[in-house]
């Protein structure tokens, strides 16, 4: 009898390939430095804790550049964060504001709840309402509808994924809602995460994961996408992170695909931090684009 339970994988290898920590033992370190940074762009201008849904956790922290200059009609950065679905919120999302409002952007950091506290498909659909509030709201606090750019990171690539198949006809003021979105280290395809370990807490269904996996899911709000991962990512987050720019490129939404080298699942997404990256350079371009 043979004991894969996903591809050439066994369980143990299985878990060990969707287990970040594990293969990043310095990955703490990371996230406090993520947090360090974040709380530096606490002196930023903008506004904090602005209420997109029920309760103080669905709400977003907005960065605005320094006057002088106009502070309407900017580029808008959705930063969407990762923490497995489960842990991470918008107090450690900031690490790259200072670094797109110096560049003329507003930077917005996403809360919403986990699946620590609401089940999985509440959450998926919850984030949607949170990124159309934005679509809808975003023109009253200086940004430009039209300019939105969505970048996920981990899971958050995963639920930005869903922002792109769901159907905004009804919910966002423009045909086109989002001028771009960037996946860094994500998951198009959830059916290896419900055979994992990560499921005894998230508690997918096969039809949830089926419904819920960019995959298996047609895209509803076409824009140019970026995919990439880290060098130093597991061969299943490198083959998602692939796969994901073949689906895309078939639909001729992938502008570029690509690894980041020296990276690994966690410090990956501090280049958007640093003006000088490639990660920075991609965002920054789709959000000043015109369209």
């Amino acid at each position: 009898m043979s004991d894969r339970v996903f591809a050439d994988y066994n369980q143990a290898e299985l878990d060990a390939q969707y287990d970040n920590q594990r293969a990043c033992p310095d990955f703490a370190g990371i996230l406090e430095r993520a947090a360090r940074l974040s709380q530096g762009a606490a002196g930023l201008a903008g506004e904090r804790d602005v209420r997109w849904g029920d309760d103080a956790r669905e709400s977003l922290d907005i960065y605005r550049p320094a006057a002088p200059g106009p502070l309407a009609g900017l580029p808008v950065v959705v930063y969407v964060h990762g923490g497995g679905w489960l842990i991470l919120d918008k107090s450690s999302s900031a690490f790259a504001a200072p670094a797109f409002t110096e560049a003329g952007c507003l930077f917005a950091a996403l809360g919403f709840h986990t699946a620590q506290s609401v089940d999985f498909a509440t959450m998926v659909e919850r984030v949607r309402h949170g990124i159309g509030w934005i679509a809808q709201n975003i023109h009253r606090h200086g940004g430009d509808p039209a300019r939105i750019v969505l970048v996920g990171h981990s899971s958050g690539t995963h639920l930005v994924t869903q922002c792109l198949t769901h159907d905004w006809t009804t919910q966002a003021p423009r045909a086109r809602p989002f001028a771009g979105a960037v996946l860094v280290s994500g998951l198009g395809d959830l059916e290896p995460v419900r055979l994992s370990y990560r499921n005894t807490r998230l508690k997918l269904t096969q039809p949830e994961a089926a419904r819920y996996s960019l995959l298996a899911s047609e895209v509803s709000a076409s824009c140019p996408v970026d995919v990439l991962a880290a060098q130093d990512d597991t061969q299943e987050f490198q083959r998602q992170a692939a796969d994901m720019a073949s689906y895309l490129d078939a639909r001729g939404l992938l502008r570029q695909h690509y690894v980041v080298p020296g990276k690994n699942h966690f410090d990956v997404i501090l280049d958007l931090a640093d003006p000088g990256s490639r990660l920075f350079q991609g965002v920054h371009s789709l959000a000043s684009s015109q369209g």
